[in-house]
């Protein structure tokens, strides 16, 4: 499935940058195909209270655009996140142990971050915990009301790989284990070619993509926890 973005979207994103400029002054960042994929989803589903995990990113504006849509925003990092708005909440946490209630969130959204998780040296992390990732998914099954949803962008490649210290690349095999108790709604993916252009690709394309660095490809994921 090809990701098509909204009229909406495209004005909103011209808020935050010149597309133009960007194109002919800098390679395209994955970002922007992997927030344009949150705010889509998100625009689709009644408005509700969201958690950003991970928040603390380098050009992070979905707080900021989700707040100023109606959503309730709460998000959570290791790291301080400095953004206020009346309907944004910031939680400085670890998103494998938290203290929201069950089922307290309508939806939440990983962009990037799923990866890092457990993986000491980057973002604060200073202990390993190979199942990291496992136990972050499995709390924020838990925080979702029921038939919530999860937004997940991660590294994708033909082969499961740790690059250490940065990340994790998944495959086909791996986001199964990971989300086993997670229905699938939909599943998008996305190649940077050698050219710098980000192009989709089937869903039988992306599981033969050699990724080695982690950076190549990337899987952008709806899920429901069962």
């Amino acid at each position: 499935m090809k990701l098509k973005l909204s009229p909406r979207v495209v004005r909103f994103a011209y808020h935050f940058f010149d597309l133009e400029a960007s194109a002919e002054a800098a390679l395209p960042d994955v970002r922007m195909i992997e927030y344009a994929f949150v705010i889509q989803k998100l625009d689709s589903i009644p408005k509700g209270k969201v958690l950003d995990v991970g928040c603390t990113a380098r050009l992070n504006y979905l707080p900021a655009a989700l707040a100023s849509l109606g959503w309730e925003v709460w998000g959570i990092d290791l790291r301080v996140f400095k953004f206020k708005h009346s309907s944004f909440h910031f939680i400085l946490g670890d998103t494998r142990d938290t203290s929201f209630p069950d089922n307290f969130f309508d939806a939440a959204y990983a962009v990037s971050t799923i990866e890092h998780i457990g993986l000491s040296g980057r973002y604060g992390i200073t202990r390993e915990d190979l199942e990291g990732d496992s136990k972050a998914v499995r709390e924020i099954a838990r925080m979702l009301s029921p038939g919530g949803t999860l937004l997940c962008t991660v590294p994708y490649g033909r082969e499961a790989k740790i690059i250490r210290p940065v990340h994790r690349v998944y495959d086909k095999s791996s986001l199964e284990k990971l989300f086993h108790d997670w229905v699938m709604k939909d599943e998008i993916y996305y190649l940077r070619k050698s050219d710098a252009y980000w192009v989709p690709l089937s869903k039988d394309d992306a599981a033969k993509v050699d990724n080695p660095d982690g950076n190549s490809a990337v899987a952008l994921l709806e899920l429901i926890p069962v």
